[in-house]
């Protein structure tokens, strides 16, 4: 088992007015510091989401903070949680990916997904016929880049065309960094086993029961393959003294995020959560990590030993917080009294979708 730590790129409010660039510059400067201080609280990882188009969104492509901490960081994992790979054309992507690469020496993953925002789509004006062809063929692409070992290529699709193409420079690992495949869906979980090394499940709440027949679905494709399964889980967390007092400093964040997911239909399925009303932390409790640091260690140790995750990524800041201030503080606690004991509980995990550098 081991754990990441997600940057929420998103600050402020939904639909907020548009920041100031004294706002924006400080926003960033301190989703940077999360990173770094990330590391040195002893998470295994460090992820960034793709968003778009909205004002509550500081970083765009999560291209940009990789890069960066590529040179600020020296033994997490960086990985994209997810890049829209449907936003972009794969040569570009391959070309950034490859750079930071190479500037972490080896470190980088990246997990690929379609997308469901459409907002996304009509920034760049990419049509949305056909997403999952051109999600599809993006990663076939960006594969076939990092394996052309400097020799020039054609690529010619209903979706992207290369025209003496090269790829320089390669990627630091061989012949390419792990590829995870985001997926919500059950055909999209099951597809992650064909292209991926691993398959990313959000942090919504869970039916045993579903999750069950879907991981399987997963694992089965993934044997089919000869590719070894492996499981990665999101959740949103929080620790403190107690339960009731992690739900005073965290819980309206939660409940607030939550709410609004379930008002696009997100948490339709979840009989116990599928109106805005039902979802408080108490009703939410066993979805979140959240609590005394001993309850948070033994719920990630219940997901992991129950449902088969393998890895975890948790996040702590919102759209609406908690602060930049009450955020660092918990990387470093939660880091100190959550992370670290479990990593020397559990061994390293040594598995294709981890890079080979960050198998520690």
């Amino acid at each position: 088992m081991r754990i990441g730590y997600l940057i929420d790129t998103n600050k402020g409010d939904y639909d907020q007015p548009l920041p100031g660039r004294e706002d924006a510059s400080s926003a960033l400067d301190a989703m940077i510091e999360e990173g770094i201080l990330a590391e040195q609280a002893g998470f295994h990882s460090i992820q960034v989401p793709d968003r778009h188009g909205r004002t509550e969104s500081y970083f765009g492509t999560p291209l940009n903070l990789l890069l960066i901490l590529a040179r600020e960081t020296e033994k997490v994992a960086l990985g994209a949680y997810c890049l829209v790979n449907t936003l972009y054309h794969p040569m570009h992507i391959a070309e950034q990916c490859a750079i930071i690469d190479n500037i972490s020496k080896g470190r980088l993953y990246m997990t690929w997904g379609r997308g469901y925002h459409a907002g996304y789509w009509g920034q760049f004006g990419i049509p949305e016929e056909r997403l999952l062809g051109r999600f599809l063929d993006s990663i076939k692409l960006i594969d076939r880049a990092m394996r052309s070992k400097g020799e020039r290529f054609d690529w010619n699709s209903d979706f992207y065309q290369v025209r003496d193409g090269l790829l320089s420079p390669n990627c630091y690992q061989q012949p390419r960094f792990p590829f995870w495949g985001g997926g919500q869906l059950p055909a999209a979980i099951e597809r992650s086993g064909s292209y991926a090394e691993a398959w990313t499940c959000d942090q919504f709440p869970i039916l045993p029961e579903v999750w069950h027949q879907q991981a399987g679905a997963y694992r089965v494709r993934a044997e089919e393959h000869n590719k070894k399964p492996f499981i990665v889980l999101m959740r949103d967390g929080w620790t403190a003294n107690s339960f009731e007092q992690a739900a005073k400093e965290f819980g309206d964040h939660y409940v607030s995020e939550m709410r609004f997911y379930c008002e696009q239909g997100i948490l339709a399925h979840h009989p116990d959560l599928d109106s805005p009303e039902k979802i408080t932390t108490e009703t939410a409790r066993e979805h979140i990590v959240m609590g005394s640091p001993a309850q948070c260690r033994e719920r990630l140790e219940w997901f992991h030993e129950e449902l088969g995750v393998d890895y975890f990524t948790i996040r702590f800041r919102m759209v609406t917080g908690p602060s930049f201030e009450e955020t660092r503080d918990q990387i470093l606690r939660f880091g100190e009294e959550v992370v670290q004991p479990l990593h020397k509980k559990y061994p390293a995990i040594d598995h294709p979708a981890i890079p080979m550098a960050c198998r520690w």
